[in-house]
């Protein structure tokens, strides 16, 4: 069980997994707080407000569990958080735009629909954000982009003009 453990702690898939759900279910938890509190109150926006407050309190937070635990970070901690914050501000638009449209277009407007929606925008976005991490954020300046392979030129091939 140890080495099947081990064996999984070294696939950066199940570490963003583990740490990723660990600041998502922290992230979900702000969000349910403020939804629930803004609601009550009958705050025009306030999936709005919740998905905002929520991600400028994890955003910190997940960039050091993932930098730290699931991608090794060895780059500049200043240009890998701008990177990984302009992933982040990019689902963070997207959550808005389809929590908007969940409200507006699905008519999902009560908290619990809303608490729900929220739930399954969050696991797409999961989903985005782990490939924009691994290609983008973290990925170090020298590395081969992600699903790129290197051709080697032949040096026979003089009349073939190099690529690049």
């Amino acid at each position: 069980m140890r080495r099947l453990i081990a064996a999984a702690s070294r696939r950066p898939e199940v570490r963003y997994l583990v740490f990723g759900g660990v600041n998502t279910a922290f992230s979900y938890g702000l969000y349910t707080v403020a939804l629930l509190v803004l609601h009550a109150w009958r705050v025009p926006g306030d999936y709005a407000i919740a998905i905002t407050f929520s991600w400028i309190v994890s955003n910190v937070t997940s960039f050091v569990l993932q930098r730290r635990f699931v991608f090794h970070g060895t780059g500049h901690p200043f240009r890998e958080f701008v990177k990984f914050s302009s992933v982040t501000f990019g689902s963070f638009i997207a959550n808005l735009a389809l929590s908007a449209a969940a409200v507006e277009f699905l008519g999902l407007d009560g908290a619990v629909e809303k608490l729900v929606s929220q739930l399954v925008i969050t696991v797409i976005l999961v989903v985005v954000t782990y490939v924009l991490h691994r290609t983008f954020s973290f990925r170090s300046a020298t590395a081969e982009p992600a699903g790129m392979v290197g051709v080697e030129r032949d040096p026979d091939d003089e009349d073939v003009p190099p690529v690049g």
